[in-house]
């Protein structure tokens, strides 16, 4: 199948179906398909991805966090909030992956590398994970991309929000979450697609939501 057969199926999720969750292995066979096609510096991978499964309640906190944040970042709206049905894949995920980062030890290569050449590993250092984000999450991006170029291939759905609280202390605040010890990069989730955002909107909204010209995000340089 083409790539552009695989990804064009993309999109986003507002509801999962709760009555059609993929198994536990078929999750395991997707990543194990997606994590080979990811790239990363050194080959180093320096995130984790933290695979939650069914579980309402926790999702339901996670939902409330994702939806807080929003609140948060927007202020006081008065009556024009209103829930962002854009986050309501969180709720209703029977899986969620969650990427945070990591120290990540060189392997034998690049560790024999530094040593000839007495270059330092960052990767393996704590301290520089703050630094190190804004290069890493990239990284995160593309596994992300090719984690959903699998999904879509088992003809299941996949949505992402990097919208939840910055801190790690808020995470920490929250029962069910201890094993997050940096903040996230990414909240993916996978599963079968009960209604999608287009679905869930107005064909006037769909005409005026469209993506900036190709010349505007590309241009040749002489």
């Amino acid at each position: 199948m083409a790539i552009t057969d695989s990804l064009k199926k993309r999109a986003h999720v507002v509801h999962y179906k709760t009555d059609d969750i993929p198994t536990k292995d078929e999750i395991e066979r997707i990543l194990k398909i997606g994590y080979p096609l990811a790239s990363s510096k050194q080959n180093a991978f320096p995130y984790k991805v933290w695979i939650l499964g069914p579980n309402a309640e926790r999702s339901e906190k996670l939902y409330q966090m994702t939806e807080q944040n929003k609140i948060d970042f927007d202020g006081d709206v008065g009556d024009k909030y209103h829930a962002n049905p854009n986050l309501l894949h969180v709720k209703s995920a029977p899986w969620t992956l969650i990427t945070t980062p990591r120290v990540a030890p060189p392997n034998p290569f690049a560790a024999e590398q530094c040593e000839k050449t007495g270059t330092s590993w960052e990767m393996g250092e704590e301290s520089f994970i703050p630094r190190g984000r804004e290069t890493w999450s990239i990284e995160v991006g593309m596994v992300a991309k090719t984690i959903t170029g699998a999904v879509l291939d088992y003809n299941l759905d996949t949505s992402y929000c990097i919208c939840f609280p910055g801190e790690i202390q808020d995470w920490k605040a929250v029962r069910g979450f201890e094993f997050i010890k940096y903040y996230p990069y990414l909240i993916q989730t996978i599963g079968k697609a009960d209604l999608y955002k287009w679905q869930n909107m107005k064909p006037e909204s769909l005409a005026m939501d469209t993506r900036p010209p190709f010349d505007d995000v590309f241009e040749f340089v002489d």
